[in-house]
């Protein structure tokens, strides 16, 4: 990568009989490179071992290292908020990644960004990535940092667990571990500098989804189904307006915005203490002919999956009931992992709060629609582990999934290499995952073609869990 930089532009006298100089303009130009974070559950990762020898408790980058192709970005005047780069204003995305294995703690992808030219009168510069770089959002300035006069600097990103700092400053020779959201001189006479992108640094660059975004991005709808003979199940004494459920009372508090106050359910363990919950139940499903009717307001349906789990960073499993679908979603143990464990704060809540709305209501449609009661999920939001989908809100992972009526209990999960790309199994459960999957790619809220399985359109690593894609906002 060449450039150049600098030049004279032109001369000027300063007095009569005064020497002719050269005056010369420095074009400045910033390249941003980011590491992503490596496993935790290799051998190689010898900063991972070292901060937590022989404890696997503590493991978030699991299966599948973090990378960051195709991530949005856009590049500001960190004081007018002014994009800078790309010219057009839109985003860019990062590009194809190489690797390295020179930090000691194993693979990293690396992603090496576009040559920014910062333009004169632009003193401070930040970055926008994922989806607060889109143009509506915005909100959270990462690496505000001030431009030095020099020709070329570039600027070091180290994705990195939030308690791992220490160690990977030691072990890499660097000056110090930067404050939080700041970036430090690496090697002052190369102008090159660096900063750590944390699991709390990821949470506040990441939007919070809101009642009002709920409202935008999945509005009110009727859905309907093939009723089943006899009629409609009685879903509120399944799932009873106001229930008794043992919860940890740290994990389970009002989510406060809009006029859907909410707590709970959050099922932890079974020694808990008994909280009362208040539900709120839309109009039950209406039956005409042999077709099922139920009127969904998302807003409502959704906000006892957003009201789990605050202040809470256990990973243990818990279950979340959608009183008016009849549907419980079981988070499965360490679901969370990647949240909590690449962090210092970040809670259950705000891991869930980070996924987008449309996951939740493409995959509790399709449920409802295949008289599914049940399912089980392994991963929404996460900082730092795969592709960028999760990292932006929009993948959900499906492990499992009940059909109580008739007697259906399925673990998505092949049983090797020689299942991948083939058809779905000729079981019972098999085929319900072939109408859960044909339903998903056929849902207005899913990016189509994105939904991948352990069998049918299978890419690395999904051989445990269906992965469901969102459209993006």
């Amino acid at each position: 990568m060449t450039a150049s930089t600098q030049g004279p532009i032109g001369s000027m006298s300063s007095g009569a009989n005064m020497p002719t100089q050269s005056v010369t303009v420095i074009h400045r130009l910033v390249t941003f490179v980011v590491y992503c974070a490596p496993r935790d559950d290799l051998d190689a990762n010898l900063i991972y071992a070292a901060v937590h020898p022989n404890d696997s408790s503590r493991r978030g980058v699991t299966d599948s290292a973090s990378f960051l192709k195709r991530l949005p970005y856009v590049v500001v005047d960190a004081d007018t908020k002014r994009v800078i780069y790309p010219l057009s204003g839109a985003y860019k995305e990062f590009p194809d990644r190489t690797y390295t294995q020179s930090l000691h703690d194993g693979k990293r992808s690396v992603h090496t960004l576009e040559v920014v030219h910062i333009p004169d009168g632009v003193r401070r510069i930040a970055l926008h990535i994922a989806n607060d770089a889109f143009s509506y959002h915005r909100n959270f300035q990462l690496f505000p940092w001030t431009v030095p006069d020099a020709a070329h600097s570039k600027v070091h990103i180290f994705e990195l667990r939030s308690d791992v700092q220490e160690e990977f400053r030691a072990r890499n020779d660097l000056p110090s571990v930067p404050s939080e959201n700041t970036l430090t001189v690496k090697t002052a006479s190369a102008d090159e500098y660096y900063g750590f992108l944390t699991g709390d640094l990821w949470r506040k660059v990441s939007h919070e989804f809101t009642d009002a975004d709920i409202g935008r991005l999945c509005p009110p709808e009727t859905i309907s189904r093939n009723a089943l003979a006899g009629g409609v199940p009685n879903l509120l004494a399944a799932h009873p307006p106001s229930a008794t459920v043992s919860a940890p009372a740290a994990t389970v508090a009002p989510h406060s915005e809009g006029p859907h106050v909410y707590i709970g359910p959050v099922t932890v363990g079974s020694s808990s203490p008994t909280v009362t919950i208040p539900v709120v139940v839309a109009a039950p499903p209406q039956v005409a002919g042999n077709v099922e009717t139920v009127a969904v307001d998302w807003r409502a349906t959704l906000a006892p999956i957003y009201a789990a789990g605050a202040g809470s960073r256990s990973m243990a499993s818990f279950t979340i009931e959608i009183p008016n679908l009849g549907i419980t979603l079981a988070f499965g143990a360490r679901a969370l992992a990647n949240a909590i464990n690449t962090s210092d704060d970040t809670t259950v809540q705000q891991a869930i709060r980070r996924t987008s709305p449309r996951t939740f209501a493409a995959v509790l449609k399709a449920a409802w629609r295949l008289h599914i009661d049940k399912l089980g999920l392994s991963s929404s939001w996460r900082p730092m582990l795969g592709s960028r989908l999760h990292k932006m809100g929009d993948g959900l992972d499906v492990t499992s999934f009940d059909d109580s009526l008739e007697g259906i209990r399925f673990t998505i999960r092949n049983h090797g290499a020689a299942d991948r790309l083939h058809p779905f199994p000729t079981s019972s459960g098999g085929q319900m995952l072939a109408k859960l999957y044909a339903e998903l790619n056929g849902d207005s809220e899913t990016l189509h073609g994105a939904i991948y399985t352990p069998w049918v359109n299978w890419v690395e690593p999904h051989d445990t869990h269906m992965h469901i894609t969102a459209k993006g906002e």
